[in-house]
């Protein structure tokens, strides 16, 4: 296992719980249509959030998976966001 795979598995697993710290942050600290552009992956949280909750009501061992493949790609974009609005007014938002 060389340097990338360990940053690359680090990154992937601290962007799971950082979803959930990251999506409440942006939609209290941003407004107007930076507000609605942090909405945007809500659309897939919740579908994967419902599912994974239903599939633990059934005994599941495999309950999280779909959303431990969503909350990387929802934290990326949330990253991508704060990043975008801080080159475009300088305000990090947090």
């Amino acid at each position: 296992m060389d340097a990338f795979d360990l940053v690359f598995d680090f990154a992937f697993a601290v962007m799971v719980p950082g979803y959930f710290v990251l999506q409440p942050l942006t939609l209290w600290r941003f407004k107007d249509g930076w507000r609605i552009a942090a909405m945007v992956p809500l659309i897939g949280a919740l579908p994967t959030i419902a599912w994974s909750l239903y599939a633990l009501s059934q005994e599941s061992n495999l309950w999280p998976l779909t959303f431990i493949f969503f909350a990387p790609l929802g934290s990326l974009y949330l990253i991508g966001l704060m990043a975008t609005r801080f080159w475009k007014i300088g305000a990090i938002g947090l």
